[in-house]
């Protein structure tokens, strides 16, 4: 099974736990693994205490732009703030966060021009990464907990585990340019993929591949 099921599963195992309507494709769903989730219960324990949900916001053109053409968030929850859930097969996982993690040319300058003093292209993200990575990760980060509430939901040990982070709880982010390092601390030897550390420990994955174009991916 891989990743996109669990997920898609996962959303869907909400929808019908509170009862909300969905376009998802019974085809996307794994019956056994969505079994799992209802008599694992473990809907009651994240949405204790929590405002539940009542709209499925993941294909919507809701809390979209010119520059967000998909929906970043999940769900909607019954006072109006939004939920979004990212799942995982297990603890520690790389994934791109929602909105800058893969965007195209057009929306990566609206997020990131202001930090580079040319438009950012296939031929300067390399550079442009490597010298400005203390001010990419804060707009990273932030996009990675975009919703009021943000779930991580893996499963861990053959059971299911899961964080849930509030938005408002996000302390002001910066970081000194000197506690980042890269596997890859040149254009030249970056080929396509780059790790960049922070104090020794692994946080983003930078890929540039001749095929594509550039995108992050967030160390869960």
């Amino acid at each position: 099974m891989n990743n996109e099921t669990f997920g898609m599963t996962f959303q869907y195992a909400i929808c019908l736990h509170f009862k909300i309507e969905n376009d998802i494709s019974i085809s996307r769903i794994d019956q056994g693994l969505l079994e799992s989730f209802i008599e694992s219960k473990i809907l009651d324990k994240i949405f204790r205490g929590k405002p539940k949900p009542v709209e499925y916001l993941t294909t919507s053109k809701k809390f979209t732009s010119p520059y967000i053409t998909r929906c970043p968030h999940n769900f909607l929850l019954e006072n109006e703030e939004t939920f979004s859930v990212r799942t995982f097969r297990d603890k520690g996982k790389m994934f791109a966060p929602k909105v800058v993690g893969q965007a195209g040319d057009e929306t990566f300058n609206h997020f990131f021009g202001d930090l580079y003093p040319e438009t950012i292209n296939r031929s300067n993200f390399k550079n442009f990464c490597l010298t400005k990575i203390n001010e990419i990760l804060p707009i990273v980060v932030d996009y990675a907990l975009v919703s009021d509430y943000n779930c991580w939901f893996y499963r861990k040990d053959d059971q299911f585990s899961y964080e849930v982070l509030k938005r408002d709880d996000l302390p002001e982010l910066t970081y000194n340019f000197s506690d980042f390092s890269f596997t890859k601390p040149t254009t030249t030897s970056w080929n396509e993929s780059n790790t960049v550390k922070f104090k020794g420990k692994t946080v983003l994955e930078l890929q540039l591949h001749n095929n594509r174009r550039g995108y992050m991916e967030l160390l869960h």
